[in-house]
């Protein structure tokens, strides 16, 4: 053999283990792949913001559909909260992996929490649910007219907190209310009973609780945070940076569920209420029915029809953050990017809201 020949059959043998190697790395690598893709936390629980009515029609259906189990995650429980801030300290603690919270309250609480953030993935209320319910008898139509009131909902309540926000916006800074501090559920009987003008807080939670009580629609008049330019973002479906980061493809499996059970409920939402009523026969549909069409109205806003659902914008986001940081005079304005991101959507043609049925 000669040496020309002897160095070509060597370095043809060197080549041979070199592609070895790396075909050998390449399958370790799809091994690791896998393996990590497998490792991600595929069973979850999702608290709700209050006790389960209406409202939460498009996780319910989700469930029922079998949306969650589609995009290979498990959901155990849809359970009730006890409002934002519980549900903020159960998801950050990991006793729950995802919670719908709204995003204002979010935001205060990432700033009294920095060590265990939440991010919102998903945009439910494109609009704020945040308004004072008043008796259209009070004689009160905008926010000037709430100068001297007597409005329930004391300190620590989200309407209290963030009537400045209103009121800046309306250029009513002037207004001073008789805030009369008494627990949520006193509200409804208060006002009916003429010791208060008006309650502050959540309209698909204050006006069915005053229907519940006798009221009718054309009983009350609302006057929304959104009508006079302090529109918000509302409620969201968050989860903690931690938990994202670690388990990206369970964050877009729950999303997207949730993102078709939003459609199927705004397509159908009669349907979506039967469902509801299968799993709590004591539900009112009459009532509920107003609440999920408040709820739906908040979430199927023209901008939505026009982009998609959780179609959020830099402009209303940072508006959103601005007026939390003013109202509650925190500390430090946190970074658009750490209190939402859009990287867990399905793509905008699979957000698009269908036309109601029913």
């Amino acid at each position: 053999m000669t040496a020309a020949r002897f160095d070509g059959n060597r370095q043809k043998s060197f080549n041979l283990r070199v592609v070895c190697r790396v075909c050998s790395l390449s399958l370790i690598f799809s091994v690791l792949s896998v393996v990590a893709a497998g490792a991600e936390t595929k069973n979850v629980k999702i608290m709700m913001d209050w006790v389960i009515q209406g409202t939460h029609a498009p996780f319910f259906v989700a469930q029922d559909k079998g949306y969650f189990k589609q995009q290979g995650v498990t959901v155990d429980a849809i359970d009730a909260g006890k409002g934002a801030t519980n549900v903020a300290v159960s998801v950050a603690g990991g006793v729950y992996q995802f919670g719908w919270v709204d995003l204002p309250s979010m935001i205060r609480f990432n700033a009294a929490n920095p060590a265990s953030p939440l991010l919102a993935v998903y945009m439910s209320f494109d609009a704020s649910p945040l308004a004072v319910i008043t008796r259209k008898d009070a004689g009160i139509r905008k926010p000037i007219d709430l100068d001297g009131k007597k409005i329930a909902g004391g300190p620590g309540t989200a309407v209290h907190d963030t009537i400045s926000i209103l009121l800046k916006a309306a250029n009513a800074e002037s207004v001073k209310i008789n805030w009369v501090a008494v627990q949520p559920q006193l509200f409804g009987p208060m006002l009916k009973r003429g010791e208060v003008d008006g309650t502050g807080g959540f309209t698909n939670s204050n006006i069915p609780a005053a229907l519940e009580l006798g009221f009718t629609l054309e009983d009350l008049f609302v006057i929304k945070y959104s009508d006079f330019g302090a529109d918000m973002y509302g409620l969201a479906l968050v989860t903690t940076k931690k938990f994202a980061d670690e388990n990206p493809e369970t964050v877009r499996g729950v999303v997207s569920a949730l993102n078709q059970g939003t459609k199927d409920t705004i397509a159908s939402p009669q349907k979506a209420l039967e469902l509801l009523k299968r799993n709590d026969p004591m539900m009112k549909l009459d009532i509920e029915k107003v609440r999920l069409d408040i709820a739906l109205g908040l979430t199927n806003t023209p901008h939505v029809m026009k982009n998609g659902l959780s179609s959020v914008t830099p402009e209303k986001l940072k508006k959103t953050i601005d007026a939390m940081v003013g109202a509650y005079q925190l500390r430090v304005s946190p970074d658009p990017a750490s209190v939402y991101t859009d990287q867990y959507l399905p793509p905008v043609a699979e957000r698009m809201p269908p036309k109601s049925i029913n």
